[in-house]
């Protein structure tokens, strides 16, 4: 009885260290702006320490105490506890899979479904303060009026001015138009990304102070399935062949552009296996990707066909063998 209270009042302890923790993270996130994008992906980690050290129960309420804190502090909903369960709930979900030996993919998979959980009901609560079924499209609308008006004063002092000025206008309104259509894709896109990056630092930290030993897939294995490239394929056909806007057509789009952005992994991916012979680090090897995103920020289009015809080829012919080594077997 002694060693079970024990136990119990040293987790009881540990979780009570976990959400002051949390908080003082949050609280930084929120009330320091040089932090709050790495506050972000950092927030959740102890919460997956506690997942791994104690269970659900005590990292449960110390979740919901971090919330309750930070809601009493901040008496702000929004900034305070939506805020807190978008990057607070991946750190729990991957810290359960982590302590329960899930394969490397299923903790991933969980960990961007969580992060993904969170935006969306962000956005939910966002549209409804914006005004209902328009709130979104109308927060973009008078973005564009914004930018548009911003241009105008420029545009004003040049030659053919009405024609550039037709010219913005057009392209502010088709920006406006591929946003709302793929808003479904930029969300999964956004979480996808989040949510990798949430579970290499949980891991990354747990290996380091030997929380947890856990077997992951090295980015430059990532591979993707034949059957999905095929998919792909047939769905792309698909979707240039439906010109109308229902809501079938509108979903197929969406489904393959998610499909898009997993076979443009794989060819990141294959690039990155061939670029580790030369740059071991792979710090490094993403801090030249980072520079070609942004020096080639016009030519992203093209980056991106040339990397989903890399993850195409990958897929069907296997050109990394890792079916043969075994490699994409390991969990």
């Amino acid at each position: 009885g002694l060693n079970m209270k024990k136990v119990t009042a040293r987790a009881v302890c540990e979780g009570a260290i976990v959400a002051a923790l949390t908080v003082l993270l949050m609280f930084m996130g929120i009330y320091v702006p040089v932090f709050r994008t790495l506050a972000m992906f950092v927030c959740g980690i102890p919460l997956a320490y506690l997942m791994i050290r104690q269970g659900v129960y005590i990292s449960a309420a110390s979740f919901i105490a971090s919330l309750l804190l930070i809601f009493i502090v901040t008496g702000d909903i929004i900034s305070g506890p939506l805020s807190g369960l978008i990057t607070l709930l991946p750190g729990l979900v991957i810290g359960y899979c982590m302590s329960h030996n899930c394969r490397y993919y299923v903790t991933l998979a969980s960990g961007i479904a969580a992060v993904l959980f969170g935006l969306v009901l962000d956005v939910m609560i966002l549209n409804v303060m914006a005004g209902g079924e328009n709130g979104i499209a109308g927060m973009l609308d008078e973005t564009i009026n914004s930018v548009q008006g911003a241009m105008n004063t420029y545009i004003s002092s040049v030659e053919n001015s009405a024609d550039m000025g037709n010219i913005v206008s057009e392209a502010l309104k088709q920006t406006k138009e591929i946003i709302l259509t793929y808003f479904p894709t930029i969300l999964v896109v956004a979480a996808s990304v989040m949510g990798y990056i949430i579970t290499s630092l949980c891991i990354f930290f747990m290996k380091r102070f030997r929380v947890k030993n856990y077997e992951y897939v090295r980015f430059y294995m990532i591979k993707v399935p034949k059957s999905l490239s095929v998919v792909t394929v047939l769905l792309m056909i698909v979707s240039f062949m439906s010109n109308d806007s229902s809501i079938y057509t509108l979903a197929l789009k969406n489904v393959v552009a998610v499909l898009s952005f997993v076979l443009v992994i794989d060819g990141l991916s294959l690039v990155d296996f061939s670029l580790r012979k030369k740059f071991r680090s792979g710090y490094s090897r993403f801090g030249i990707y980072l520079l070609i995103l942004i020096l080639g920020y016009f030519f992203i289009s093209i980056i991106f066909y040339i990397l989903m015809f890399a993850g195409m080829l990958d897929a069907n012919i296997d050109i990394r063998m890792l079916k043969k080594a075994g490699d994409d077997s390991e969990s």
